[in-house]
């Protein structure tokens, strides 16, 4: 949304610099902006506007960080079935490793029988 004056210019970039910039961007030339701007019931035309982008504004940044805990949330599960397929593995293994020393002892006492 492009700023509608320069007072309201001068606040956005006071109270709201992020919004402000993307208002700056999209104000056409703000030089030739007017000091205030008065809507009918005297209040400043955009200040309604402006709270509802800002409003906007906020609820894409609650957004971006819902999305980054989901993000981290899914690494988390995605690293404990990992961690879990390897206690999986080491036991498997460790089991096989028993079993293969179990052969070896029977072929060690059959071997020394002939």
């Amino acid at each position: 949304m492009p700023f509608k004056s320069k007072a309201q210019q001068r606040y956005m970039f006071a109270k709201h610099p992020e919004i402000a910039q993307e208002f700056a961007e999209a104000t056409p030339n703000i030089k030739k902006l007017p000091e205030h701007v008065k809507s009918k019931n005297h209040k400043t035309t955009g200040s309604v506007k402006m709270a509802h982008h800002k409003e906007h504004h906020e609820h894409k940044e609650h957004k971006k960080e819902h999305h980054k805990k989901e993000h981290h949330k899914s690494e988390h599960e995605d690293h404990k079935h990992m961690h879990k397929h390897h206690h999986e593995m080491k036991k498997h293994h460790e089991k096989e490793l028993k079993h293969h020393e179990k052969m070896m002892g029977h072929h060690m006492k059959h071997a020394k029988k002939k």
